[in-house]
């Protein structure tokens, strides 16, 4: 048998549906979990502002797949681009005045959705081993 690969394709289709089940409840606010993903980094920055290569370092996709998801917020006006001036590769994303009221609104939530999503899955004994396994791959 296929244990392993079982199991990836298990952690692959349980984040689908976790992810479902916080996305759906943050249309309220006008954004997708991926926008909050990037919002919520720019708001966990010191001043707000990240190269675009660090955000996809932190969220673990490509810097182009972080300029496809930027693009939108920037025209919501949730975030900002300063570009620096001998460098393009240094422009940075900057969370707008309106991108930190909805982040932090959005960011409650999607805290709400996610603790019931878990529930419904898990019990708190095994939320905790979940919660502990997984942050191993933040490292």
């Amino acid at each position: 048998m296929a244990a392993a690969l079982d199991t990836v394709f298990d952690i692959s289709l349980a984040r689908t549906q976790l992810a479902r089940d916080v996305d759906h409840p943050l249309s309220a606010h006008g954004i997708s979990l991926a926008d909050l993903a990037i919002l919520r980094e720019l708001r966990l920055a010191v001043d707000g502002k990240l190269r675009r290569s660090e955000l996809a370092s932190r969220l673990g996709i490509t810097p182009s797949g972080v300029a496809r998801q930027v693009a939108p917020l920037e025209r919501m006006g949730l975030v900002d681009r300063e570009s620096h001036e001998r460098d393009a590769r240094l422009a940075l994303v900057v969370l707008t005045e309106t991108g930190k009221q909805i982040v932090d609104e959005a960011l409650a939530t999607a805290e709400a959705a996610a603790a019931r999503a878990l529930a419904s899955r898990w019990n708190e004994a095994e939320r905790d081993q979940l919660s502990a396994l997984l942050a191993r791959v933040r490292g």
